[in-house]
């Protein structure tokens, strides 16, 4: 029984990575083909915050609340912001209006889904 129980684990995690493998690959395209690329990365700041660091300022702000997130997200993608960020006031991001709503909740479901950094080995 047990070594069923693990053999179904396996499997679950298994096809969650190729369907979370396979959204972070619509996601990558969507940032590549509406220029997010250019201000943002998973990690690293560029010229605005990173997709992490999104992440955990607004789950943070909406109480770990993953749709509600989502959703600021969406808007603020669509409308554009300025002076949400510290490190940042001086920079606007633009409005994208015209990113499709499925193509926006793409998006968002990678932002809020993006894991911790990878950590360092230590020598």
């Amino acid at each position: 029984m047990r070594k069923y129980i693990v053999g179904v684990w396996v499997t679950f995690l298994s096809i969650y990575g190729v369907i979370f493998a396979a959204d972070k690959e619509k996601a990558y395209a969507l940032f590549k083909k509406y220029g997010c690329e250019g201000c943002h990365a998973d990690y690293g700041v560029i010229a605005g915050p990173s997709f992490y660091m999104v992440k955990n300022k607004y789950l943070k702000e909406f109480n770990n609340d993953v749709e509600a997130t989502k959703k600021y997200i969406i808007e603020t993608i669509k409308n554009g912001s300025q002076g949400k960020w510290f490190k940042f006031l001086n920079m606007k991001m633009p409005s994208h209006k015209q990113i499709l709503p499925e193509e926006l909740r793409i998006i968002a479901d990678w932002i809020v889904s993006i894991p911790p950094p990878p950590q360092k080995e230590k020598k």
